[in-house]
């Protein structure tokens, strides 16, 4: 009799999953969005990462129990650490996918995290905010040059809400350009930072269930273009990521924390590497 309750309430959440979506490659879709509504009205404590509660614990109920019995997340998911460098040899230089014939009446926002009052990282002589701004530019001037319609949170060294705004105001007003133009595309530039001056290499991220693909594209174009350590992509809850509608990333460029990569990041040809990475991963993913 026990056994058959126990089997009548796994059979019923099945039902559920069932019932509320179809599973995609690597996420449940019913789970995204269960996680999604729970995490909306919290806002991580810096605009480039973390995750809460929610997650790590449907995280514990879904991954680590009931995904491995009833195998519904498959076994192809992989993620890498921040903390764990993944070096790899550079992909040939190369230009890439440069055709703009993917962009032409595309509109893109792209996102330079942080400004004005909030910094960002900042470490060995070098502010995350200025990094963000500068590729950020070089990467609207080539995608504008494409014919892409080019839409920017911030042009300058300034915050995107009105002053004395909390970071969730911030956040929503960064989402909110990107949802009122209507935008093919979002990506938000960043720079990141660790404890461990030792680690270094570019990452990208993107929201769970979609934009894996765009991600990826992105992250291959970056570490051909600059030959940067990859460290890979991942899927995040950042406030940016889960409340757009649009393909969306967020492109961390390097660690300021460490010395070589906070001097990488200040130098103008590498911030036009990174932009043109950035580039041909958005052409390369709309002719595809």
């Amino acid at each position: 009799m026990y056994s058959k309750k126990i089997l009548t309430l796994i059979l019923l959440f099945v039902l559920v999953i069932n019932v509320a979506g179809p599973v995609q490659v690597g996420h449940a879709a019913a789970l995204d969005n269960i996680i999604g509504a729970l995490a909306s009205s919290s806002v991580p404590a810096t605009d480039g990462g973390g995750s809460n509660v929610f997650d790590k614990l449907f995280s514990l109920l879904f991954d680590k129990i009931l995904g491995p019995i009833f195998n519904i997340f498959g076994g192809d998911k992989t993620t890498t650490s921040p903390n764990n460098p993944v070096k790899v040899t550079p992909l040939p230089a190369g230009g890439g996918n440069t055709g703009s014939g993917g962009l032409r009446g595309k509109t893109i926002v792209v996102d330079p995290g942080h400004g004005g009052g909030n910094p960002g990282a900042v470490a060995n002589g070098t502010r995350e905010t200025d990094n963000n701004l500068a590729v950020s530019l070089k990467l609207r001037d080539k995608l504008l040059s494409a014919g892409a319609n080019v839409v920017m949170t911030r042009e300058t060294d300034r915050s995107v809400a009105s002053a004395g705004s909390s970071l969730g105001q911030e956040l929503a007003a960064r989402v909110n350009i990107a949802q009122a133009k209507n935008a093919d595309m979002f990506i938000s530039v960043h720079s990141n930072s660790n404890p461990n001056p030792a680690i270094f290499g570019a990452m990208t991220f993107y929201p769970a269930g979609k934009s894996s693909k765009l991600a990826q594209t992105v992250q291959d174009n970056i570490i051909r273009e600059t030959g940067a350590v990859d460290k890979g992509t991942s899927s995040a809850t950042f406030y940016v990521l889960r409340n757009t509608t649009m393909p969306s990333i967020l492109v961390e460029m390097g660690f300021v924390s460490n010395a070589g990569e906070a001097r990488k990041l200040q130098e103008d040809s590498y911030r036009n590497q990174m932009a043109q990475g950035i580039f041909n991963g958005a052409v390369q993913y709309f002719n595809n």
